[in-house]
Formats: C-alpha cells, sequence, structure tokens
C-alpha cells in the first residue's frame, strides 16, 4: 500500500437490495392479504384458480391444497424482502468488514466470502471505482455485492456511520511493504486504530495478517527495522484487544500469487505461501474457526486446509 492520506471522504456502493426490498415489500402484502382471503373467505374455484396460477403455476382444485400453497409461498417472499438468498442465509447472516479489502490479499479475502455467501464491507483509501478496479485486476471480477466504503483509516473516526456496526468480524489486511514510505505508522498505528475501533464497535472477532516471525527475528529486524516494528505493534494490539480466542494473527513470510506486489527477495530458506492460502486462513479465523498465532507457511497452508473455505 502506498503511503496514508489525511482526511477521509466516506462513500458507500449501494446494492441492489434496497430497491429489489421496497418491491418485495409490496408483494409480501399482497402475499398476506391473499393468503388470508384464501384460509378465512370461501370462494368460487375460478377465481382462486385465476391467483394460484400466478402464485404456484399449477392447477390445484383441492382448497386445503390450495391453502397449504399459498402460505408456502410466504417464506420464500420474506426472503426476498430481507434482502439475503440461499446462500447468506446458510452462512448466518454475518457481516465481515475487510480493511484494504481490495488490494493484493483483501480482494481474495472479500470475494471468497462473498462466495460463501457472507456480507462484505470493502474499505480503502481508494474509491468504489478503483477498489472496483482492483477486484477485477486480482480476481477477475468484481463481485456485485460488496459495499465499497473510501476512507483514510489513519485518520478517520471508524466508529462513525455505522462502519463497524453489527459486523461479527473484522479482518486488516493494511501495510505498507518494505521500503514503502512510512512503514511504522502504515503498519503498526493504522492497525492499532482499526482494532481499538473495532473493539469499541463491539465486534467479536479480529484479524490481523501479519509477518512470519521467521523473518521479524532474523536479520529482517535489521534490515527493515521499522517496518518490523509496525507489525510487531499491530500483532500486540490486535491480542491486548481481543485476547488470543477470539482474535487471529496471520504470519506469513513471502505470499506469492497473480499481482503479488514487488519486494526485497526472501532468503532460500524461506518458503512462499499462496495468497488463497493466506486468504482462507484470515476467513477461517474471522469465522471463529482459527485463533491465536498461525505462523509461516505451513501453518498456513494447514489454517486453509481446515477452514472448510472451498473457493479459490
Amino acid at each position: 500500500m502506498s503511503p496514508m492520506n489525511s482526511g477521509s471522504v466516506l462513500t458507500a456502493g449501494r446494492s441492489r437490495r434496497g430497491k429489489s426490498s421496497q418491491l418485495a415489500i409490496g408483494a409480501l402484502a399482497v402475499a398476506i392479504l391473499h393468503s388470508a382471503t384464501q384460509l378465512f373467505i370461501p370462494c368460487p374455484w375460478s377465481a382462486s384458480r385465476a391467483s394460484n396460477d400466478v402464485m404456484t403455476d399449477t392447477d390445484l382444485r383441492s382448497d386445503s391444497v390450495k391453502r397449504r400453497s399459498v402460505l408456502a409461498t410466504l417464506p420464500a417472499i420474506s426472503g426476498i424482502w430481507t434482502g439475503s438468498d440461499a446462500r447468506v442465509h446458510a452462512a448466518g447472516g454475518k457481516k465481515v468488514v475487510v480493511f484494504g479489502g481490495s488490494g493484493f490479499v483483501g480482494s481474495r479475502v472479500t470475494d471468497m466470502l462473498i462466495k460463501e455467501g457472507y456480507a462484505v464491507t470493502s474499505v480503502s483509501r481508494s474509491s468504489q471505482k478503483d477498489q472496483i478496479g482492483r477486484m477485477q485486476k486480482f480476481v477477475g471480477a468484481a463481485p456485485g455485492e460488496v459495499t465499497y466504503v473510501q476512507l483514510d483509516a489513519s485518520a478517520a473516526d471508524l466508529n462513525e456511520n455505522s462502519l463497524l456496526a453489527g459486523a461479527d468480524a473484522v479482518i486488516s489486511c493494511v501495510g505498507i511493504v518494505p521500503g514503502g514510505e512510512n512503514q511504522l505508522a502504515g503498519n503498526g498505528a493504522v492497525n492499532v486504530r482499526i482494532a481499538k475501533a473495532a473493539k469499541a464497535s463491539g465486534v467479536p472477532r479480529f484479524v490481523y495478517i501479519s509477518v512470519a516471525s521467521a523473518l521479524s527475528d532474523g536479520p529482517g529486524k535489521f534490515l527493515f527495522g521499522d517496518y518490523m516494528k509496525g507489525k510487531a505493534e499491530a500483532e500486540a494490539a490486535t491480542l491486548e484487544q481481543f485476547g488470543s480466542a477470539n482474535a487471529l494473527v496471520i504470519k506469513p513470510a513471502i505470499i506469492e500469487g497473480p499481482g503479488a506486489p514487488s519486494g526485497p527477495p526472501a532468503p532460500p530458506w524461506i518458503r512462499a505461501v499462496n495468497v488463497n492460502a493466506v486468504a482462507k486462513a484470515a476467513i477461517a479465523g474471522a469465522l471463529g474457526r482459527q485463533s491465536g498465532i498461525v505462523d509461516g507457511s505451513d501453518a498456513i497452508e494447514k489454517a486453509a486446509d481446515d477452514s472448510g473455505i472451498l473457493a479459490g
């Protein structure tokens, strides 16, 4: 990521749910009225047949069958009214906020969460248009049900505008690559702010993507001092705010995959991990399937294998 900008602008991509929900409210009202009529007011078969042709596409001549058929349509209409589909119902209607949700790692996290049926808010300093463009770059297409929010997490009030309200988890993929500007604050202070805001908003789980101990405890701490210090600050804040039972710190060394940002070469004894494995491990942490610290490629790949996430 590039250095943080000052100030903040909050914009959200409108989903299609608002309009469909308004239309569905009317459909629900009509269905309720229709069902009440069918249940309690006798009517000629010809009239009830006309209604049931619309509702069920079946020529049902039995009054009892017709009444059960009308009632059977109500749950389906209610599902439209609430703006959720079968996948969201299966996922328990969970909402996950992903900071850096359109970046190299974050785009995979966002895409997989959407495919698993979760509601996702992607937060970035970039505009909605730019976030969609990066999603297309990294995962081939931008999921249609993502809420894109533009703000500077280093300066904005993260508890305003209900950004984190009702979230079941926050995943932070925010950071500055080694060699970039402002590595200390861009990896440390900004993630400390995110963790504290998530805790203040009552978010139950938090996931942070850090750096492998094989690098932070080795020569890397001398070569990239501010980078490693910032990561350590963010790790400490994550565990301080949420504890090891309600947080996951993922510590990859080198992350590989299409679109990977350029950075210094890794030592020859360090094995890279695929970006999809990191994303799956992050989702496992957000959903409570993995907690604590996952350090290094082997541990991340195991967490990914155990995540139950099929996408990617």
